[in-house]
């Protein structure tokens, strides 16, 4: 089944939006949710059981949030229901939980496609754009799969930010170099 990476946005029990990268499944009109234990996106959807899903062609968002470089992207209502959806999306699905398959490590939390809109057309992603995705997925993997196979893999993604990247994608890429970076020299400390 192919995972599309999008942004999930939810909200908890006092209205609060939490945003988060997600790898997603789509499977006709549901989406499937495997968020890592712990969570605020599994705990969101079991105090609310529905959520927001983002596609976006911005991938520095998904690199900001993953370093923490900056998590807070703006938000719009939606019109049927009290979720937001990142206002820089292209489209949005809004989804229900129909049921979660508890897991230790990643449950699987199966949801019924309520509403779509398309605001704005999708162009795809260029080289260095999908580098940027591809290395935050990995980053968010730091302490999970060896540094070594982290390392690797980015200095191949290199090569498609060299050779396309724009002005946000080198930002993104700087941020997930120094987290990187961080991670390495906090784990040489110990």
């Amino acid at each position: 089944m192919k995972i599309h990476e999008v942004i999930v946005t939810t909200i908890d029990i006092n209205n609060n939006s939490h945003i988060a990268p997600m790898g997603i499944n789509i499977r006709s009109n549901e989406v499937i949710i495997k968020p890592f234990k712990p969570s605020k996106t599994l705990d969101n959807l079991y105090s609310n059981s529905k959520a927001v899903i983002n596609f976006i062609d911005d991938a520095k968002v998904f690199a900001g949030i993953i370093t923490g470089e900056q998590r807070d992207w703006p938000l719009t209502m939606l019109s049927n229901s009290s979720l937001k959806r990142l206002t820089q999306a292209n489209t949005h699905y809004l989804v229900e939980v129909q049921d979660i398959e508890d897991d230790e490590i990643r449950p699987v939390i199966n949801c019924r496609i309520l509403d779509k809109e398309i605001h704005r057309e999708f162009l795809g992603f260029n080289r260095a754009q999908f580098s940027i995705i591809e290395a935050s997925v990995l980053t968010s993997r730091l302490g999970r799969i060896s540094i070594e196979k982290i390392l690797e893999e980015i200095d191949y993604l290199k090569i498609g930010i060299e050779k396309t990247a724009g002005k946000n994608e080198l930002e993104a890429w700087d941020w997930i170099q120094k987290k990187i970076r961080t991670f390495i020299e906090s784990n040489n400390e110990s």
